[in-house]
């Protein structure tokens, strides 16, 4: 990047220059040449040994050496340890790496493998555990419990199922031709033109081991030599064996549905052979609730965590009138996993006490998908008026706001009479004139987003990883094309005022996103600080979700993060 001169000025006060200036083979290179002729020759021994290893390998300490550096470019390929911004530079952005830990049970019990002989060795395993709320027992005899072809069946004929941009929206777009997408370089700080740098810090929360590895090394990680493996066909201990085609659905992902939805037994749908791509696209239920608590904290001007959502779970709970709503919008909805969580913190004490409610706008551009969304959420209870489904382009959707505010407001309330498990379903007519934070979960280009990366190994990058294909209102060959960047920029426009300071937009990313990369799509519309924060589930990064807008801001230049 062309930050890499930069970093190259003052690289004498990264630690990476002190890990390099002070490693042994530095420190024998300054030696050779002192001493006698013995001394020297015994010193090209050692040199040709070397050579040898390094030709080999490297060895151990080669091979750790370089796994850190692939470890470090996942975010951070620019230094976050340099004490100043260069001078040719300016720094409009800090990007802030955070860290959220997850505990949960271990979903795949294992079986002990003794002379080619498998035993079982956790048959009571924890996936049995009940969800912390209480179930709604849900009349499914109704017409409003169920998708009725009155309801949609006119937009199920339309494209398979598949929303496309309204001619409208298209003829909009066309008046201004779209400009070819640039990634910021420079920038202009008082008529004067300068470099674009990306500041990196890493916030104490993310520095050194997670507390599951600490707790791990403190019990010592004991297995008694014996050699583990994962029961076969998905079995997560239940003895229900993965159904699906293992190249549709891999047996990994079936072993892992109650992670995805702890009611999964209770009539979740996923998707099958005809999607797959929810089982690998859907946010896990515990990484959900977690992105839910820290928006409406966040919102609220609360730094402090909120509660387990769930708790008290009371389900069909009528909205007040009195109270102040906050709209969220999920761009990309898919089967409802983040949808289900923005809704179900309506059942939250906190939130409750704060005399907010929230409602969630769930877009998705097949109509599919929000059938699985309106059963999952009337699976675990949602309030009727929490969640409305709009069947629409997420691009046109993202569009049609600016600043916070519907570009074209509604002159009359629409009339609109289908549902779907008693969810209000329909197209843009349904958009509120009014949102306060968009969720973005774009697909990052499938199963083999990290192999297929054209950036080598410099990580994630959005621009290039992320592409959208939206279907014209008049074609079902053409598509009008939107990356990552666009999309991201197009977001912050949408949600984020900067006079009146609010708006929050929130992204989730693949676990090796690029931080500089991203952090560059949006520097045109985000000024102070962004946060990616490292989602660890049993101490592993599982995803990173970034947060961006005022309200982030204010919560690093003011009390900061607890």
């Amino acid at each position: 990047m062309a930050d890499a001169a930069v970093v190259a000025v003052d690289i004498q006060t990264t630690s990476i220059a002190k890990d390099v200036t002070c490693s042994t083979n530095n420190k024998r290179k300054r030696s050779d040449g002192d001493g006698n002729q013995t001394d020297n020759s015994k010193n090209i021994i050692n040199s040709n040994k070397r050579r040898k290893k390094k030709k080999g390998g490297g060895g151990k300490k080669g091979s750790h050496q370089h796994h850190k550096q692939k470890k470090r470019n996942w975010i951070e390929s620019c230094s976050e340890s340099i004490s100043r911004i260069p001078s040719n530079c300016a720094a409009p952005v800090t990007c802030v790496i955070t860290r959220s830990e997850i505990e949960e049970e271990p979903l795949l019990p294992k079986q002990v493998v003794v002379d080619d002989v498998t035993q079982s060795k956790d048959t009571k395993h924890a996936l049995a555990n009940e969800d912390d709320g209480a179930v709604a027992e849900i009349d499914c005899s109704g017409s409003d419990n169920e998708p009725t072809e009155s309801s949609t069946s006119s937009i199920e004929k339309s494209a398979n199922n598949i929303a496309r941009l309204s001619k409208s929206f298209v003829d909009s777009i066309s008046q201004e031709p779209k400009q070819p997408w640039k990634t910021m370089t420079t920038v202009h700080v008082n008529g004067e033109e300068k470099k674009l740098f990306i500041p990196v810090q890493r916030h104490a929360s993310a520095n050194g081991p997670t507390k599951w590895q600490q707790k791990q090394k403190k019990q010592g990680n004991k297995k008694g030599g014996q050699n583990y493996s994962h029961l076969p066909d998905g079995d997560n201990g239940d003895g229900k064996k993965n159904p699906y085609p293992k190249e549709a659905v891999p047996d990994k992902f079936w072993a892992q549905r109650k992670r995805l939805f702890s009611r999964y037994d209770e009539g979740i749908q996923i998707g099958g052979e005809e999607d797959p791509e929810m089982w690998y696209s859907v946010t896990p239920e515990s990484i959900g609730l977690h992105i839910a608590k820290r928006m409406i904290s966040l919102i609220n001007c609360d730094e402090n965590d909120t509660s387990d959502t769930g708790a008290g779970d009371t389900s069909n709970t009528q909205p007040t009138d009195s109270k102040k709503e906050i709209v969220i919008i999920d761009a990309f909805c898919g089967c409802g996993g983040n949808s289900i969580a923005f809704a179900r913190l309506n059942n939250n004490t906190d939130v409750t006490k704060s005399n907010t409610r929230v409602k969630v706008i769930a877009v998705d551009n097949n109509l599919s998908r929000l059938k699985m969304a309106a059963n999952n959420a009337s699976i675990y209870g949602i309030c009727k008026e929490d969640i409305v489904l709009v069947h629409a382009d997420a691009v046109e959707v993202v569009n049609a706001y600016e600043e916070g505010s519907r570009k074209k407001k509604q002159t009359e309330i629409p009339t609109n009479d289908k549902t779907c498990f008693g969810f209000a379903v329909g197209g843009v007519e349904l958009l509120p004139d009014h949102v306060d934070a968009l969720f973005l979960s774009p697909p990052w280009g499938g199963l083999d987003y990290n192999v297929n990366n054209k950036n080598g190994n410099a990580g994630f990058d959005p621009v290039k990883g992320i592409t959208l294909e939206s279907t014209l209102y008049d074609s079902l060959s053409e598509f009008m094309k939107t990356n990552g960047g666009e999309l991201m920029a197009l977001a912050a426009n949408a949600v984020l005022s900067e006079s009146k300071q609010e708006g929050l937009v929130v992204a989730f990313l693949p676990r090796n996103i690029d931080g500089i990369s991203f952090t560059r799509t949006v520097v045109n519309n985000v000024k102070g600080h962004i946060e990616l924060e490292q989602n660890v589930v049993n101490g592993k990064v599982k995803t990173v979700t970034a947060y961006l807008g005022p309200y982030v801001n204010r919560s690093w230049t003011g009390e900061g993060k607890n």
